[in-house]
This record gives C-alpha cells, sequence and structure tokens, in this order.
C-alpha cells in the first residue's frame, strides 16, 4: 500500500506544479494581451494621424451617432448603403449609375 500513497503524493505534487505555471502563464497572457491592446490602439491613432485621446472621441461620438441612426429606425444594412458600405454588386451597381449620369451630362 505504501508504493501507491508515495505515487499519489508524486501525482499530487506533479499536479501543483502544472497548477503553478497554468497561472504563471495565463498572468503572463493577460500582461501580454493588454499590451497587445495599447499597441493596437496606438496603431490606429498613428494610421488615422491624431492622439490616442483623440482617437478615444473621435470613436464615441461615432458610436452615439450609430446609435442615435439605428434608434431612428435605420437597419445596418440601410447605413451600409448610406456610407457606400454596402456589398460588391450594390457598388457595381452605384458605380454604373454615377458613369452613366456622369455621360448624360
Amino acid at each position: 500500500m505504501g508504493i501507491y500513497t508515495e505515487k499519489r503524493d508524486q501525482l499530487i505534487e506533479k499536479i501543483k506544479g502544472l497548477e503553478k505555471r497554468i497561472a504563471g502563464d495565463t498572468a503572463k497572457k493577460k500582461t501580454l494581451e493588454d499590451k497587445l491592446k495599447e499597441v493596437s490602439r496606438l496603431a490606429m491613432a498613428e494610421e488615422y494621424n491624431c492622439k490616442p485621446r483623440e482617437l478615444d472621441e473621435i470613436i464615441t461620438s461615432e458610436h452615439q451617432l450609430l446609435e442615435k441612426l439605428r434608434a431612428s429606425g435605420l437597419s445596418d444594412d440601410e447605413l451600409l448603403k448610406l456610407v457606400g458600405g454596402g456589398n460588391a454588386e450594390n457598388e457595381k451597381s452605384n458605380t454604373a449609375d454615377s458613369s452613366q449620369t456622369s455621360d448624360s451630362k
């Protein structure tokens, strides 16, 4: 019976060691994810040529505007059409329509 007790204790110790590593790796992963989030935010601010604080304000105001438009009854598809972000077929027909309009002028 002593052999199994010793094996059990060894396995318990291995499990505890793995749990410590998992906790440590999880903490490291969270730290890296936080750094990635911040670097991504800075990259977006750089892309839009603004300061990170300005980017936050832009995102907030655009989100509020979007929510107001949705509250007024516009669907996401309608909003995409308004900004020209519809599907490829709509974009092709819009391009064809605008070129026909330009030709007739």
